[in-house]
């Protein structure tokens, strides 16, 4: 087992350099640890071609690689917006898998043949994507269905990707600060976690079946039904919902459809799930949202979903209304609330860049400003001052980006500040009367009561210790470290410094007196001996200060 996982790392590290090699990225082949898996490489061209070329090696190294992409090209806070812009276009295509192979899948799903399970199922498939492969196929009863059935032998693949990227993550760490910050190791982490959950069919089910419930109050907005009975870890059976993708629609409106409803349902469809619910689908791009003939809008593909809990949720409402009110403070308190801070922060700078960048859009009118964006700002100013926020806000950029994007190709003059400050008192009053909000108020309530009750026996306690003369109170010094260190090499320097004077002074005045059994270059042996030893130590002395000196 360990033999065959040993193989399959190797095998998969030559391809990554071979393929890093013949974009030019040498050096990353070396700093990496890919260089000695691969003899000859050449660097890298002209550097305005870098993000392109990051593009272009990781949709050659594959699935995995390409969902790392997508994912940071929703993290301002960790690549620069070039390479986000590049990443943006990485499409989710792959060669299509030959039909005997996707039937083998299904039938070992299942444990019976194709013909037990659908009426009819299409042998061309509707799509290719790297993980997965689309199908059309009828049930029994004459209803259309879509099957994702996921590529043979892709999980495996995917699992040495992971452990390569652990790796590698956890390597560059320990020689980039700047890669220890951002938290690669987390990052990677939370990539890992997201690819494996969506490979798993079932969550991706779960996922549907939420968002649907969560909309059904939505009587414009349809999600597909999920049919268990034909739904496995690797095979999804879903509702087929046909209609218009929204962009076609934007470009080219049937008669009798009004494009600012649109932009409206399908605005205020994303802030409820995401302001009410805490639970919102993560992957808004065209393809992904239909508009069907009766002008509702149909929302596919569940398989990346972004969750809020009530703290994240209360802490994005208040920086939204930080941002209404152009207070840098109170918005600098929730980065810090929110945030993981590695080092001890300067609250004041903070306040101050991240009132930078609320002051570029003061008196701006609000159908300008795009939401996404402003909280892709934040999270670069909380990188900066070392502040690492939940991965879920990244997300949440990216999906008001994507929508607000959407809704400008429908109505130009759509304003989603102005729709989303409604959303504002909805979610403070839902947060009010749910369930959870009666759970920690009654969780405070008891934590109080026991505070209460337990003081006067700790009171006692404290009392007691401080007449029997046993309190004790110990202080730790924390950072003094560094500056007792400082202080024992400077005094050894300075006892060294003085075995030099001593030696010089006493070797001078051995050869002034010129006397001694044993000569050496004409002069008495101790006094010369006296000269080397001082010579050797105060070469010595100097060289440690020069190199103190680089050092700081």
């Amino acid at each position: 087992m360990l033999l065959d996982r040993s193989r399959r790392h190797l095998q998969r590290y030559r391809q990554i350099a071979r393929i890093l090699a013949r974009h030019g990225w040498g050096w990353m082949v070396s700093r990496l640890g890919f260089a000695e898996h691969l003899r000859r490489y050449r660097d890298l061209g002209p550097k305005e071609e870098a993000p392109a070329h990051v593009r272009m090696v990781l949709e050659e190294l594959g699935p995995t690689f390409v969902k790392l992409g997508q994912i940071l090209s929703t993290r301002p806070d960790v690549v620069p917006e070039a390479y986000q812009l590049e990443l943006s276009k990485l499409q989710d295509t792959a060669p299509t898998v030959p039909f005997s192979d996707i039937r083998d899948v299904i039938e070992s799903e299942f444990g019976t043949s194709l013909a037990n399970l659908y009426q009819t199922f299409n042998h061309e498939p509707l799509a290719a994507a790297s993980l997965a492969q689309v199908h059309r196929a009828t049930l029994f009863d004459g209803t259309s269905v879509i099957v994702k059935v996921q590529r043979p032998h892709i999980e495996e693949l995917i699992e040495t990707d992971i452990e390569i990227l652990f790796k590698r993550a956890r390597s560059v760490e320990q020689h980039w600060e700047k890669a220890k910050t951002i938290g690669l190791l987390d990052v990677v982490d939370e990539f890992a976690m997201t690819l494996r959950e969506e490979l798993d069919y079932t969550r991706e089910g779960r996922n549907t079946d939420r968002l649907r419930d969560n909309l059904s109050d939505e009587r414009c907005v349809d999600v597909p039904l999920v049919y268990w009975h034909l739904t496995t870890r690797r095979v999804l059976t879903l509702q087929e919902i046909t209609g218009t993708k929204i962009t076609d629609v934007a470009a080219n409106p049937p008669e009798g459809v009004d494009l600012k409803v649109l932009a409206d349902r399908l605005a205020k469809a994303f802030l409820e799930q995401v302001f009410v619910d805490g639970f919102f689908h993560a992957d808004p791009h065209p393809g992904n949202i239909l508009v069907t003939s009766d002008s509702k809008i149909a929302l596919l593909d569940a398989g990346q979903v972004g969750r809020l809990d009530s703290e994240n949720r209360a802490g994005a409402i208040r920086m939204l209304m930080a941002f209404e009110q152009q207070d840098a403070r109170v918005l600098a308190d929730e980065v810090m609330n929110l945030g993981i801070s590695q080092e001890d922060v300067d609250v004041r700078r903070l306040t101050t860049d991240l009132g930078k960048v609320l002051r570029s859009y003061y008196d701006a009118p609000s159908r300008s400003v795009n939401m996404g964006r402003v909280l892709g700002r934040v999270l670069n100013v909380s990188a900066k001052h070392k502040v690492r926020l939940p991965a879920s806000f990244a997300v949440l950029g990216k999906v008001f980006t994507d929508i607000e994007g959407i809704c400008r190709r429908l109505d130009p003059d759509f304003n989603f500040t102005e729709v989303a400050r409604g959303y504002v008192g909805k979610a403070v009053r839902s947060e009010l009367r749910s369930q959870d909000m009666l759970t920690e108020l009654y969780r405070s309530m008891v934590a109080s009561r026991d505070f209460l009750l337990n003081l006067p026996e700790h009171l006692d306690r404290l009392i007691r210790k401080a007449v029997d003369g046993t309190l004790r109170v110990e202080f730790k010094h924390q950072g003094l470290e560094q500056v007792s260190e400082t202080f024992r090499a400077s005094a050894n320097k300075i006892s060294i410094a003085l075995i030099v004077a001593g030696a010089i002074v006493g070797s001078s005045l051995v050869v002034t007196a010129g006397r001694g059994p044993i000569r050496w270059f004409g002069l008495p042996a101790l006094g010369v001996l006296g000269y080397i030893v001082a010579t050797f130590f105060g070469t010595w002395l100097i060289v440690s200060i020069i190199r103190s000196g680089k050092h700081r």
